[in-house]
């Protein structure tokens, strides 16, 4: 997705992602081509599907290995200590990867189906696989108020994808308010809170909304986090790997237990306000405070480096230096 605009089928694609893993099969018996990636102690398994030939399990060994790379940005280790990844064909012309899904099993599995015949700049262009690893980030058990685990995927994917250079720190912010500005517009359901349009996306179809309430749920808290010093939502997400990785938890459950990890009272109180919501929180004093300026006749953005929190603003795209923590 190039630049600030959204094409009609990445959104429909966002869309698909959304829906589709309640109808589509998680058996991975038919993959039987194996390679690894290793992080220290840590192993991500692949399982190739055996329609991929050996040019093929390469070039998509080498985009993962960049894809997961791009993981590491956010506090230098993976969230799970062992996961899977499992690729499966896809001969759709119209996306390179044009469907993903974490499967929380034991272990967790990344499933993501891919055109390799596409290329490798197609593959690394792509959005949907650092979407699906970002989702690793959270020990969430699956559903309920799910616009909190869509919003982090949604955040880190272009955080991660700046991080690694795939985009700078302009563009990263061009598709971040073009998020905000999609969500804004997502009003045919607005007599219900976040909540409620959330857990009935089968209906509410309101996609926008809740991916991008959750993006802004997650920068406010992550400004919020830096604005005090001690923490960012990178090393707030580490502490939470350390103690809960092989938990399952409710929406509710981890906002408690990152405020309780960053002694702070952060989360629970922006989760209430947010799942409470009837239409996209309003962004634009943040955005100004962060020295993101839109400009509305170009739909492109230019940076105010004097702003109150300009600084935070770039920590936010550059990868963090944490301490090591248990």
């Amino acid at each position: 997705m190039p630049g600030i605009a959204i094409s009609k089928y990445s959104h429909m694609k966002m869309i698909l992602l959304l829906v589709l893993p309640y109808f589509l099969p998680t058996s991975t018996s038919a993959s039987t081509q194996y390679d690894e990636i290793a992080n220290q102690d840590q192993l991500v398994s692949i399982h190739f599907d055996d329609s991929l030939n050996a040019a093929e399990r390469e070039l998509t060994q080498q985009w993962l290995k960049e894809v997961t790379g791009a993981l590491l940005t956010v506090y230098g280790k993976f969230p799970q200590k062992n996961f899977d990844i499992t690729i499966k064909r896809s001969s759709s012309r119209s996306s390179p990867v044009p469907w993903g899904q974490v499967e929380r099993g034991k272990p967790v599995n990344v499933l993501l189906v891919i055109n390799p015949d596409l290329g490798y700049d197609e593959l690394i262009s792509d959005w949907t696989a650092f979407h699906e690893l970002s989702h690793l980030l959270l020990p969430y058990r699956g559903y309920g108020n799910i616009w909190l685990s869509e919003g982090l995927a949604t955040y880190y994917q272009n955080i991660i994808q700046a991080r690694s250079g795939l985009f700078d720190e302009t563009e990263m912010w061009q598709k971040i308010v073009a998020g905000f500005t999609r969500g804004s517009n997502d009003q045919r359901w607005r007599h219900l809170n976040l909540t409620d349009v959330s857990d009935n996306l089968g209906e509410t179809r309101q996609f926008m909304r809740v991916h991008w309430s959750g993006v802004l749920f997650w920068l406010t808290a992550d400004v919020a986090l830096r604005k005090q010093g001690k923490y960012s939502l990178d090393s707030a997400l580490k502490r939470l790997q350390y103690c809960c990785a092989k938990r399952s938890m409710s929406a509710e459950a981890i906002v408690r237990e990152l405020d309780e990890l960053t002694n702070e009272n952060i989360f629970v109180p922006l989760f209430n306000k947010y799942s409470k919501s009837y239409s996209i929180p309003a962004y634009e004093v943040l955005l100004d405070d962060l020295g993101v300026k839109q400009k509305q006749s170009t739909d492109g953005i230019t940076f105010n480096d004097n702003a109150l929190l300009a600084l935070i603003r770039q920590q936010i795209s550059r990868r963090s230096v944490i301490r090591n923590e248990s």
